[in-house]
């Protein structure tokens, strides 16, 4: 997944917003998917905590059966 704060372009400005240095414009949201082209993983990690990109785990779907409380037997 590409995430803008997780891109070597996206710096944060004195905590008061984000700016695309490749684009050269004012980012709005940095924490939805974006689907850019010219996205670069950081080495640094997040812009704001300096944490590295972990993808979720996916889960397995649970199995479940519906209980009768009416036993047709």
């Amino acid at each position: 997944m590409k995430y803008c704060r997780y891109c070597t372009f996206c710096i944060d400005i004195e905590n008061d917003c984000y700016y695309c240095t490749y684009f050269d414009k004012i980012l709005k949201r940095i924490d939805k998917v974006v689907s850019c082209v010219e996205f670069v993983m950081s080495e640094l990690g997040d812009v704001d905590t300096g944490k590295q990109y972990k993808p979720r785990i996916k889960r397995k779907n649970m199995v479940t059966q519906q209980i009768s409380l009416f036993d047709t037997k």
